[in-house]
C-alpha cells in the first residue's frame, strides 16, 4: 500500500540520509519524494511502498532526534 508522509527534519544532510535509511531498513521503497529547505529545516514530502504496516515506519522516524514531526496521508489504492 502506498503511504504520502510529510517529515520535517533539521537541515542537515545527514538527518536526511539517517531517516532514508531508517525507511530502506524498515522494508519502505521509496517512490517519490520532495524536498524543500526552509530556515533550519527540511520539509520533505515522500512516498512510500510497502505490504509492511504504516506504523512500523512513523514510530522509528519519530524518534529520530533530527525529526520535528511526522504526518501520514494514507493514499488510495487505484483498481486496476
Amino acid at each position: 500500500m502506498k503511504h504520502q508522509l510529510t517529515v520535517a527534519v533539521k537541515n542537515q544532510a545527514i538527518a536526511v540520509e539517517r531517516f532514508l535509511r531508517v525507511a530502506r531498513h524498515r522494508g519502505f521503497r521509496l517512490t517519490h519524494m520532495e524536498l524543500e529547505g526552509k530556515d533550519e529545516l527540511f520539509h520533505v514530502k515522500m512516498t512510500v511502498d510497502s505490504d509492511k504496516p504504516i506504523y512500523l515506519l512513523t514510530s522509528q522516524l519519530s524518534k529520530l532526534v533530527e525529526v520535528q514531526h511526522v504526518n501520514l496521508h494514507t493514499l488510495q489504492q487505484q483498481a486496476i
